[in-house]
């Protein structure tokens, strides 16, 4: 009897059938829908391709992203992978693939919002350098990708674009220099006039 008591009270700390893995099916109904707050820089860490971070940015829900902002963790430079998808974009223009290019800035302008999302300075200014990556990309690609882009991560107004980019900062803010944040501010409406069109609104469902 007591060998019996023993056995149960080991399942039950172990949290499954004596120690063993759960099944499969279970696994996957236990599964969350997105990467937990803290492991979304171990996620990244690991992502060495624009193929690796379409898999990522499938999974991951901003929302609840947020439950890292304020944590104060710095997320990993993903910049070999958010290259290969301004090349990327570059490369299907040039077949005349106009909304998989669109598709490919879409990707950027998401993976820019994770990092936003997360929160703090140095996220944020990361948020930025892949936004203007992206701006770039657009102004060199011409109007019919521009246009094209379809994204719930780009900004309504030039108001919403640096209303979310103080918010992404945060309290952090306090601690960079004026010319610091107006250059920031100025380099934020730059890129957003060069993915809007000077404020072309889209009005999409975020995935």
């Amino acid at each position: 009897m007591k060998t019996l008591t023993l056995i149960l009270s080991i399942a039950a700390i172990c949290g499954g059938p004596l120690c063993g893995e759960e099944t499969e099916p279970m696994k996957a109904l236990t599964q969350p829908p997105s990467p937990p707050p803290g492991r979304i820089a171990a996620d990244l860490f690991w992502v060495a391709d624009s193929r690796k971070m379409d898999e990522f940015l499938a999974r991951v829900e901003l929302p609840f992203v947020e439950g890292g902002a304020g944590s104060g963790e710095v997320l990993p430079d993903t910049r070999t992978a958010w290259r290969d998808y301004a090349r990327e974009a570059q490369a299907l223009a040039n077949k005349g693939r106009v909304e998989d290019a669109a598709r490919r800035l879409a990707q950027m302008l998401k993976l820019a919002a994770v990092y936003r999302t997360f929160g703090g300075l140095e996220n944020t200014v990361q948020s930025e350098e892949i936004r203007y990556l992206a701006g770039i990309t657009a102004e060199k690609l011409g109007s019919a990708v521009t246009a094209s882009i379809q994204s719930p991560y780009l900004e309504k107004n030039a108001t919403q674009c640096l209303a979310l980019l103080e918010s992404g900062i945060g309290e952090q803010i306090v601690e960079i220099t004026a010319s610091f944040r107006n250059n920031l501010a100025r380099r934020a409406l730059e890129t957003y006039a060069r993915l809007s069109q000077a404020g072309r609104i889209v009005s999409v469902t975020a995935p």
